[in-house]
């Protein structure tokens, strides 16, 4: 399985375009970013919806608890000391629409302002040009920007927190 990677992280000077296999991701990502920024990247395998929350990252902040029921193949990536996670996920198509319900709809410059990434404008206007559809979803601190197909039940998501942790 292969992961794509949209944003640049805060602080690097460069941006992540390439498929890379989640494998060698986590070597990969912390050779290239203790060189720009020193932290710990931590990638899971993919996984279904039920080894998630074995997992505990709904609990944990990780994910949100609005996922569709049939939601497999989630992955994530994640920095907890830059409060960043980013990943991908697939599901029934039939399931959009009560999935859906739970996002907002979302334009590029509402979120240019709030999203603490490098180029973010130039990475959504990019998504929207490969055919995603743009939803947010927020809970307190947590910010979750989803680009989605929903005839394809497919949705990348990247997430960053403001403010203190809870």
């Amino acid at each position: 399985m292969h992961l794509k990677i949209h944003t640049s992280l805060p602080g690097s000077e460069f941006n992540l375009h390439s498929r890379l296999n989640l494998f060698p991701f986590p070597a990969v990502l912390n050779k290239l970013f203790r060189r720009a920024i020193n932290i710990q990247i931590e990638a899971s395998p993919a996984l279904m919806l039920a080894q998630a929350r074995e997992l505990h990252l709904f609990e944990q902040g990780w994910l949100p608890d609005i996922l569709p029921a049939s939601t497999h193949h989630l992955q994530l990536v994640k920095s907890p000391q830059i409060n960043f996670a980013q990943g991908e996920f697939f599901f029934s198509p039939s399931e959009w629409q009560d999935f859906s319900v739970k996002l907002e709809p979302e334009k590029v410059l509402e979120m240019t302002m709030e999203a603490p990434f490098v180029n973010w404008a130039k990475s959504l206007r990019k998504m929207q040009g490969e055919g995603h559809t743009l939803w947010h979803y927020s809970t307190s601190n947590r910010h979750w920007m989803f680009f989605c197909k929903a005839d394809e039940g497919y949705c990348e998501y990247v997430m960053w927190m403001c403010g203190s942790v809870e």
